[in-house]
């Protein structure tokens, strides 16, 4: 994962607005990059597959925006999505996801923060369902 969760130890409140602001806009972009690909697919097996996994980002991106704690704090910036062919960049991409709601989830503590638990809980079962697709 980027900068937010490279310090280790347990999540405090301030590097959990970096790593929600940073989640939160890698699963805009997901959605962004996944929506395009809806009306340009001839196959509608494939066309339904992206439109259920744009919706699942957008869903994702507001979730982690529900979770960002409300301190006036800078949000970091996020690096824009590298648009490839869906079948190149598109499982890389959820791959990187998942590993990095693993080490987050290894980091937050369930005791003090089960919201955040519960998010990376959800969203990873849908990363790995639209993986499995």
């Amino acid at each position: 994962m980027s900068g937010a969760t490279e310090t280790g130890g347990t999540v405090g409140i301030v590097e959990l607005v970096a790593i929600c602001a940073e989640m939160r806009g890698r699963c805009r972009a997901m959605f962004r990059a996944i929506g395009q690909w809806v009306p340009q697919e001839s196959d509608p097996v494939a066309q339904r597959r992206y439109a259920i996994a744009s919706h699942r980002h957008a869903w994702h991106a507001d979730l982690w925006d529900e979770r960002l704690p409300k301190i006036p704090v800078d949000a970091i910036g996020v690096d824009s999505v590298t648009i490839l062919p869906p079948d190149r960049w598109y499982p890389a991409a959820l791959d990187e996801m998942i590993a990095d709601l693993d080490e987050l989830e290894a980091r937050v503590d369930p005791m003090l923060d089960p919201s955040t638990v519960r998010v990376i809980t959800l969203v990873r079962a849908d990363l790995v369902d639209l993986r499995s697709t």
